[in-house]
């Protein structure tokens, strides 16, 4: 993000920095929290633009507020078949986000998206192959009118209270923190989420470069009221995080910005070993 500022969150969210941990109700499965410096089972392992991957997204010229049909298809040197893939799009400034599974026809993918204004898109693809994750990601240029138009409300979003904890109550890069959402619906704990592949709930976020992109699902999915979503953001500075879950049959989509500060130092030369001079 070169210019402009983050999005406002569509539903309302408050975020908390709690001093210590999650109060657990011991008669329902426990949530795990992982320790902050056991990462490396958190870390979303991808391939980035990996060379033996060609990404072709076809959708002519794109106009803001229409709605297009597009088309893509990967072509790689590696055998074997293209697991679940999903798309990701957000602009320049990250105010947009959209999730879209596309639908497989004839060898390759079709989604239709409209982008509410002019501008520069980053699309997502991301997808599962027989060595992991991978993410393969494009630029499109939309034109049009570049002036956003109001968010559009969904209706029954103000029914819907969220709030996320961190824990541990700061994010760093290279560690895990879990954004535990505790989600209540007309002032009740929501205990019905419903399944989207599976999981509770999907996750994305973006540094405001464009340079990082996490997608992550939740390890544990008990259906609500909390659901965590354990992270390793790899990259310190602000990051945009979006998640979504379904609940009667419709996506409620919840955005906040998250500051990430870079891996505290420990040798002991360093600014945080320092301590007051004795007189």
């Amino acid at each position: 993000m070169k210019t402009g500022s983050f999005f406002a969150a569509g539903l309302l969210v408050l975020l908390l920095v709690p001093h210590a941990y999650a109060e657990l109700d011991l008669d329902k499965e426990v949530l795990v929290i992982p320790d902050t410096h056991n990462e490396k089972p958190y870390i979303w392992n991808v391939r980035t633009n990996p060379r033996e991957y060609e990404l072709i997204i076809e959708a002519g010229k794109v106009t803001a507020g229409k709605k297009h049909d597009f088309r893509f298809s990967v072509s790689s040197k590696e055998a074997g078949e293209i697991i679940s893939p999903h798309v990701f799009i957000t602009d320049d400034d990250l105010h947009e986000y959209a999730h879209i599974i596309p639908e497989k026809a004839n060898g390759a993918y079709l989604f239709s998206y409209q982008a509410p204004k002019a501008g520069r898109y980053r699309f997502e693809i991301v997808f599962q192959s027989s060595k992991g994750w991978v993410n393969l990601r494009k630029d499109i240029k939309i034109s049009g009118d570049d002036k956003a138009p109001e968010p559009a409300k969904i209706s029954g979003d103000e029914d819907y209270q969220i709030k996320v904890r961190l824990i541990p109550p700061k994010a760093y890069a290279e560690h895990v923190v879990t954004l535990l959402y505790d989600i209540s619906y007309k002032g009740a704990p929501l205990t019905d989420i419903e399944k989207v592949d599976g999981f509770d709930m999907h996750a994305a976020a973006w540094d405001e470069d464009l340079r990082e992109f996490l997608y992550i699902t939740p390890k544990q999915n008990l259906g609500g009221p909390e659901v965590p979503v354990n992270i390793v953001f790899m990259r310190p500075g602000r990051h945009a995080v979006f998640a979504e879950f379904r609940h009667k049959g419709v996506v409620r989509k919840v955005e906040f910005v998250l500051s990430v500060a870079a891996e505290p130092k420990n040798d002991p030369g360093s600014i945080e070993r320092l301590m007051p001079a004795d007189y």
